[in-house]
């Protein structure tokens, strides 16, 4: 494969993972795009093997993919080839499992996965470190947080003999990660100090709330409050609805409140228009970082 095919795969399957990952989020307090971890894992594997290898690298880019979205084995072999599959296959998790034996498993199995999937793993593990330390979830202890880094080590020592480069990448990331969770203090990311990092990446993710504005000022029924529901989940992984009352044209009406959480401005556009039409209203309001604005269910409102 030339540099420039290389270069095309890679591009394709950085939009495939965008897709398949949207609007997935990490799930420490910076709440960063989850896009951001495969990337970085997809680097660490390509900066250790000089991008030699395109294949693995779409692999590392690829390796939740069969884990945590809804893109099946078949459907990444059509894409990318049996090669990649068989690597992004061998990252992922059994589900049905509980955390704990999800851990001895991936301890268990280490040994006998291919060099390329043991290299995967350990950047997974690494960024995964690098993340623990700048944002962890809600919750974490640093009991925990070193419970954590013991397990990516047994993880790593079990699978060493893939990559030297990558080995000694993680061992320095769990000596600065135990460090800075034993001080309680911020690290470096690539010689990058915390505080910067964390300005480098907007926290959370925006919020839109979407109003139905009974323009009719009809009763709203639990036939209403069913197909607004319905609305949601067929755009967006999530969404909250509240029953409110407002004035407006100086009359007092039920209304309902969507918020819903994305970064795609259109995707709530084309959700405020189609509420429109299943409502049957004039208009519906979306509101945003406080700023409001009235979406018609076509260009001529």
């Amino acid at each position: 494969m030339s540099a420039t095919q290389g270069l095309l795969e890679l591009n394709r399957a950085l939009v495939f993972a965008s897709r398949a990952h949207a609007n997935q989020r990490r799930k420490g307090a910076a709440q960063e795009p989850y896009i951001n971890h495969l990337i970085e894992v997809m680097d660490l594997v390509g900066r250790a093997t000089d991008a030699r290898d395109t294949g693995v690298m779409i692999a590392a880019l690829m390796h939740d993919a069969l884990e945590d979205t809804h893109v099946t084995a078949e459907e990444l072999t059509l894409a990318f080839g049996a090669r990649v599959t068989g690597i992004v296959q061998e990252c992922s998790d059994d589900m049905s499992l509980s955390k704990t034996e999800r851990r001895r498993h991936r301890i268990m199995t280490m040994p006998h996965k291919s060099a390329e999937a043991r290299m995967v793993k350990m950047a997974d593990a690494i960024s995964n470190i690098r993340a623990m330390v700048i944002s962890a979830p809600a919750g974490w202890t640093s009991q925990w947080k070193l419970h954590y880094l013991d397990g990516c080590r047994q993880m790593v020592d079990a699978g060493r003999g893939a990559n030297p480069i990558l080995e000694a990448i993680f061992d320095q990331t769990a000596e600065d990660a135990e460090s800075a969770i034993e001080a309680g203090s911020g690290m470096a990311i690539d010689g990058v100090p915390e505080a910067l990092h964390e300005l480098q990446n907007s926290i959370g993710q925006p919020v839109h709330k979407v109003y139905m504005a009974n323009t009719s000022a009809r009763e709203l029924t639990a036939a209403d409050l069913e197909r607004m529901g319905e609305l949601i989940a067929a755009r967006f992984p999530s969404g909250t609805i509240e029953k409110g009352h407002a004035v407006y044209d100086g009359r007092m009406r039920e209304v309902y409140m969507a918020y819903i959480r994305t970064d795609s401005p259109s995707a709530i556009v084309a959700f405020a228009q189609q509420v429109c039409i299943d409502f049957q209203q004039s208009f519906a309001g979306i509101e945003v970082g406080g700023r409001y604005i009235r979406i018609y269910a076509d260009d001529t409102g």
